[in-house]
């Protein structure tokens, strides 16, 4: 029979660039195959275990007498109201759970729903450089969108220029950040909230995925807390170390996140309640702004990686970006990083090039800090 292997993809695949990592994650499997002690500093995946009572809410929801049916788009009644509770104590601010909450699937596909709701093709969508890479090719680019790009350079603290956002359909902004660890001081919040005020016709998103991961007297805030004028993704992926149970939920404007909803209810029949319920209960551990006990442990563990990982590089001579916030490690080694990542591996150490993050992030490299102390300092060791 005649191979019919000639279907061509969707215009718009051809939009998205090289998957920049291929060729490490190949090198990276060849050297573990090949026996190699390989340390990898590459992905943001947490390496420690979620919270024992998390990971018991979910198995004592998944016995719940309807955890088997589907769940609804927007995310279980119950949890929503307990996801408002927890937003008023944490951040002080009341949200509606009928109207301004929708559980997601993690805030990766929360992000892409969100887009496929507002963005069209042709429409110039704001994005970050360097920035994960879901806002210029989950959203803008599977949308037919142009991006249209805001440089995050050091010397403007890693803060966009709004004015590159005018007249944009969305706009996109994350801090805690990632890749670069940033913070925002309350001056940018409040310029962004004047932003979103005054420019009805922009989306303004604020990706909250490291509100909880922070380290000091730093407590992170709501982009709500300066505007109802948006819409902000929060995840339990990284301080409950539950990238795997992709649980997370959007808040904000009534208007934007219904239109959220009817996209969901098109493409997803809204995350397992068993999960839902469990993120409910982890969130019930919360004391206003003070997190559960196990939660405060998890990040002391990342803040003492942080600490020692920030002291060695810069003893290194190289220009690392300290923050109090996120487990990556960004840092500047030179005009091209890749001789730097290729040296690395040579070593036996992962880490990832900043040019994956967008073209502004060229001659840096981030290091996620998820691995247990002893092999940092192993992989610092190899990298002197």
């Amino acid at each position: 029979m005649k191979n019919r292997n000639t279907l061509s993809h969707a215009s718009r695949l051809s939009s998205l660039p090289p998957y920049l990592f291929a060729d490490l994650e190949r090198k990276t499997s060849e050297r573990i195959a090949a026996g190699r002690d390989v340390i990898n500093l590459g992905i943001g995946d947490p390496d420690l275990p979620p919270p024992e009572n998390f990971t018991r809410a979910v198995q004592k929801h998944a016995a719940d007498a309807d955890a088997h049916f589907y769940p609804t788009s927007r995310g279980d009644p119950e949890v929503r109201r307990a996801i408002a509770k927890f937003f008023a104590g944490r951040f002080n601010v009341e949200l509606d759970p009928d109207t301004q909450i929708c559980v997601v699937l993690g805030g990766k596909e929360g992000l892409s729903s969100l887009g496929r709701a507002y963005v069209n093709p042709g429409d110039v969508v704001a994005v970050p450089s360097p920035a994960y890479p879901v806002y210029a090719q989950g959203i803008a680019a599977l949308c037919d969108a142009r991006t249209r790009i805001m440089p995050l350079k050091k010397d403007n603290g890693f803060l966009p220029d709004l004015a590159v956002a005018e007249g944009a359909r969305a706009l996109f902004v994350n801090y805690p950040n990632n890749p670069t660890g940033a913070i925002a001081p309350e001056s940018f919040w409040k310029r962004l909230a004047d932003f979103a005020d005054t420019h009805p016709e922009t989306l303004v998103c604020h990706d909250h995925a490291y509100s909880e991961m922070t380290f000091g007297d730093y407590v992170a805030p709501s982009f709500l807390q300066y505007t109802s004028n948006c819409v902000e993704m929060h995840s339990l992926s990284k301080v409950f170390n539950a990238t795997g149970f992709r649980i997370g939920f959007a808040v904000g404007r009534a208007d934007i996140i219904s239109g959220m909803v009817r996209v969901k209810t098109q493409m997803d029949s809204g995350a397992p309640l068993f999960i839902q319920r469990a993120m409910a209960d982890g969130l019930a551990g919360y004391r206003g702004t003070q997190p559960p006990p196990k939660v405060i442990e998890i990040r002391r563990i990342y803040g003492e990686r942080r600490a020692f990982t920030e002291k060695k590089l810069a003893g290194m001579g190289l220009d690392v970006a300290k923050s109090a916030a996120t487990f990556y490690v960004w840092v500047r080694v030179g005009e091209d990083e890749m001789p730097f990542v290729e040296r690395a591996l040579e070593r036996d150490v992962v880490v990832t090039p900043g040019r994956g993050f967008g073209e502004e992030g060229r001659g840096y490299i981030r290091l996620a800090l998820t691995q247990p102390l002893a092999r940092i300092e192993e992989a610092m060791q190899r990298l002197v």
